[in-house]
């Protein structure tokens, strides 16, 4: 599109300067013949004629000088005795110089007909034994002859302009396919990285891009380490935390027999939250990490039910009544393992505290699948609900967990571009609505 811009620029340009030189061009060419006219009709002037008008001792041999309004017209006036001579091609007519000179001089005049004409004038001196005799010549041309030239000139090159800016914008086109089609392959492959498929990108393009593919596969390299060291420090993080968690559980059962239950209950809180924080930093360590544009699938409709029947073997839900209305062909953009990560904590949390029913639901909306879950528990007081997914927020204390699975499904849904919403549900308990991007 820009360069099409530039090269209509470029054309017009071209063509109002090839315009103008040509206009000058032809402009000097009828002056170049007029002077030619001028010095062909002087020396025809017999200035010892004894007529009080100017006598010519031949003729010009264009015969439009003798058709009537041709466009081509001569007139010599003598200026001592103001009698003149035309072409026949004046008829009745006559020049007259808005501002006459002695010298040779180019002027527009009004000819016959109410023509515009092109004249050169110029005053001819006779010297004769005792005096001298004055002739004003004037040379003119119809300038519509002249504009008429320019004009046709002016849609020829116009025409031939349109039909180069064509072939010019053609060949940009197909210099910008042929020249982008490395980069168009480029992108390819960096989709390819992004979905999974390949972890660098082929060095099989134009040395012109080799660089660049260099740099981003080295850019891929660095990243891949950094995250594997990361995940190798946390994981050597939380194994080696496991030993002295351990000794403290240890130490707390000893305390716990020796009688000070005060000292092992808050010992044994103690490891019991860092218990849950560092499988909270484990899971957070697994999940895919997401960049701009990064496009992933995962089937909602598969995950739903899976996890469901993981769930009704177990001894918490095996008495819940599942209510499931979830259509087929719900993809959304998130890595798979992320979706089963995130379904089943929000299942695992609404079977943990349903009393009998647990709801889900999953639909699609324009470019958007939202997955309904609601559960008939004792549900959660309205000015607690924005709470709900801050790392290790509980509500009730009596029952085992750490908190951080609804901590674990907000992390989840941030990193995928989603929303997540909880409110009070139709059945009494807690509905968790989540809204994920739909799959290309």
């Amino acid at each position: 599109m820009g360069s099409g811009i530039w090269i209509a620029i470029a054309l017009v340009l071209t063509g109002v300067t090839i315009g103008y030189l040509f206009t000058k061009s032809v402009e000097r060419s009828a002056s170049a013949d007029l002077s030619a006219t001028m010095s062909r009709l002087v020396a025809l002037i017999n200035a010892d004629a004894r007529d009080a008008a100017p006598v010519l001792i031949g003729s010009l041999p264009d015969p439009r000088y003798d058709t009537p309004i041709s466009g081509l017209y001569w007139q010599i006036t003598d200026l001592g005795s103001q009698q003149m001579i035309r072409s026949r091609s004046l008829w009745d007519h006559v020049l007259k110089l808005d501002t006459p000179s002695e010298a040779g001089q180019l002027s527009n005049v009004h000819g016959p007909a109410g023509q515009s004409l092109l004249a050169f004038s110029l005053t001819a001196r006779f010297a004769k034994a005792k005096s001298e005799r004055r002739f004003q010549v004037i040379v003119a041309q119809d300038r519509s002859i002249l504009d008429e030239a320019i004009k046709s000139f002016g849609r020829e090159l116009a025409v031939a302009l349109l039909i180069l800016g064509s072939v010019l914008v053609f060949a940009a086109i197909l210099q910008v396919q042929f020249g982008l089609s490395p980069f168009r392959k480029l992108r390819q492959d960096i989709e390819g990285i992004r979905k999974g498929a390949a972890s660098s990108i082929d060095t099989t393009y134009p040395l012109e891009v080799v660089p660049v593919v260099s740099e981003v596969n080295a850019l891929l390299s660095l990243q891949q380490k950094s995250m594997d060291f990361a995940r190798s420090r946390a994981s050597d993080l939380a194994h080696g935390l496991k030993t002295p968690l351990a000794v403290l559980g240890t130490i707390a059962y000893e305390l716990e027999e020796s009688g000070d239950k005060h000292s092992a209950a808050t010992i044994i809180d103690l490891t019991n939250e860092m218990r849950g924080r560092i499988d909270y930093q484990l899971r957070l360590v697994r999940l895919r990490q997401r960049v701009r544009m990064h496009a992933l699938s995962a089937s909602l409709s598969n995950v739903v039910p899976r996890a469901i029947a993981v769930l009704k073997k177990t001894r918490t839900s095996e008495h819940l009544d599942w209510v499931v209305d979830v259509i087929d062909g719900l993809h959304v953009d998130i890595d798979a393992n992320d979706l089963i990560e995130l379904v089943g904590v929000i299942l695992e949390n609404a079977a943990q505290w349903a009393n009998s029913r647990v709801s889900v639901e999953a639909k699609k909306d324009a470019a958007v699948v939202e997955l309904r879950i609601s559960d008939d528990g004792p549900g959660i007081q309205s000015a607690d609900l924005r709470t709900i997914g801050r790392r290790g927020g509980r509500f009730d204390e009596t029952n085992p967990g750490t908190g951080l699975g609804l901590a674990i499904a907000c992390e989840i849904v941030s990193l995928n571009n989603g929303t997540i919403a909880f409110e009070r549900s139709q059945y009494g308990g807690l509905e968790v609505t989540i809204r994920l991007p739909v799959a290309d």
